[in-house]
């Protein structure tokens, strides 16, 4: 028999920076707004608002990195999703593209359900 009792653990082996959590609850906050929807296209002007920094290659290249560490793999073991069990598994929190106006988005939703229901360091809705 599986043992399907979530203990929640910490998964992060380093904190995110303070802009990638600004970033990460905007984007979660924007998810929210939008009906749960995994799907969004967010315009590259909000992103320098949020962060306050003007619009330019360097600052295009900083929330490049943003996104990066934002999506670093994050492991957990006895996931239950669905109502399947995995005995370990690796997540990220989105995939992204980036145009020249906006970012696209598909946010991971195994990822939403190991931020809400596994992690100790959870820091979406915090």
């Amino acid at each position: 028999m599986i043992n399907t009792e979530i203990i929640k653990t910490n998964l992060f082996h380093e904190e995110l920076s303070e802009d990638t959590l600004k970033l990460a609850r905007a984007i979660y906050n924007t998810h929210i707004e939008n009906r749960y929807y995994l799907n969004m296209s967010i315009k590259l002007i909000k992103i320098y608002a949020l962060l306050n920094i003007e619009e330019s290659i360097d600052s295009l290249n900083y929330i490049k990195t943003l996104f990066m560490e934002l999506n670093e793999p994050i492991f957990v073991k006895n996931f239950t999703y669905k109502h399947k069990t995995y005995s370990s598994r690796f997540f990220i929190f989105c995939t992204y593209s980036f145009s020249d106006t906006s970012v696209e988005l598909l946010l991971n939703e195994e990822y939403l359900e190991v931020e809400a229901n596994y992690m100790l360091d959870a820091f979406l809705s915090n």
